[in-house]
């Protein structure tokens, strides 16, 4: 059965056309209610709470758990395609065989975020870091769950972030690492890519200092993220000049996400640094899990050249994609992805 999925990537609204076999259906959504959590600034997270769905079954030893955080602007729902146990071509992980688990990221409006916290609303929620996301995920794993390890962590942008401190944090807990278009380490240009998008939002009148009744449109900050996750290339040949004008309409559109949660989660990403004053060859170094690096050459979003040293300090298994699609990697090299994520898993 064919069917089309609408896939949120940083603002973007991309059309990946999937192969789902007629008996699969997504899992249901479910929410890990943990009390407080506790933030790397020292702050707390009340009523905290973080959204999930499983696939597969876990085994009798417990041995085939994969994690999957959520990207920028991404839910769990919009993981669920690159997991199956049917070869999609797009597939990332093998539910005949893994027990998938795929996590809503703080500020995505499912698991605690500033648009559905009632005690810290809006403005009021404090700011987190991809640490403070994954020290969340680590408990639905070991207080609900009851998940003693996990075979892999595999993820895409602000998910494959994740992945990296899911390494740094948890080294002995994790097997194998797959980020994919992700950073140990955000550059100057990644800052500037996260800064122009939030000044954009917070400088719209209808913004109100995160203080809005009405979502706000958000036109410029939406164009921003559109121009900057993928190639020129890309684009001139995915949109004909004279369909310039009715694109603009729909990259300009409201967005699924809330405006302070846009903030909330690019804020996060502007402080993402798991070396904390080390080097890249240190960290890489001190870390027993095992690598899958896939990049994209053209990205313009996250710069891959941190995620390479990583590589390179461990002698890690690398990808580098040349599609023109840049960031949106799976929009034009899902099987050069799936292919390479499926085999490595299988080890």
């Amino acid at each position: 059965m064919k069917t089309s999925k609408l896939v949120r990537i940083f603002g973007v609204v991309v059309t990946l056309v999937l192969a789902v076999s007629a008996g699969r259906a997504e899992e249901s959504q479910k929410i890990a209610e943990l009390g407080s959590c506790a933030l790397e600034s020292g702050k707390v997270v009340l009523d905290c709470r973080v959204g999930y769905r499983t696939f597969g079954t876990l085994n009798a030893d417990g041995s085939n758990v994969v994690v999957m955080p959520s990207w920028l602007n991404g839910r769990s729902e919009d993981l669920a395609p690159l997991f199956g146990r049917e070869e999609t071509g797009h597939r990332l992980v093998n539910t005949s065989r893994f027990f998938g688990v795929a996590f809503d990221a703080f500020g995505d409006g499912v698991s605690s975020s500033p648009s559905n916290s009632r005690r810290q609303h809006g403005p009021e929620f404090p700011e987190f870091t991809m640490e403070d996301m994954v020290r969340a995920q680590y408990r639905v794993l070991t207080e609900v769950l009851h998940v003693r390890h996990v075979h892999a962590a595999v993820g895409l942008s602000m998910g494959g972030e994740q992945v990296f401190a899911w390494a740094v944090l948890f080294p002995k807990f994790v097997d194998l690492a797959v980020p994919i278009v992700g950073t140990p380490q955000v550059t100057s240009f990644d800052l500037l890519s996260k800064q122009i998008v939030i000044d954009a939002i917070e400088a719209d009148p209808e913004y109100m200092h995160g203080r809005y009744v009405t979502e706000p449109q958000l036109k410029l900050a939406n164009a921003i993220g559109t121009l900057i996750v993928s190639a020129p290339q890309y684009r001139n040949a995915e949109i004909p000049r004279a369909q310039f004008a009715e694109w603009l309409k729909t990259v300009e559109s409201p967005q699924r996400q809330d405006a302070n949660d846009r903030v909330w989660q690019a804020k996060a990403i502007m402080h993402h640094d798991v070396l904390h004053g080390r080097t890249i060859d240190e960290v890489a170094r001190s870390v027993p899990v095992k690598f899958l690096v896939i990049v994209a050459a053209e990205d313009r979003m996250v710069t891959p050249q941190p995620a390479l040293e990583w590589a390179k300090a461990v002698g890690a298994e690398t990808y580098v994609s040349a599609g023109s699609c840049a960031h949106l990697i799976m929009s034009c090299d899902a099987e050069a992805v799936s292919s390479r994520v499926e085999r490595f898993l299988a080890r």
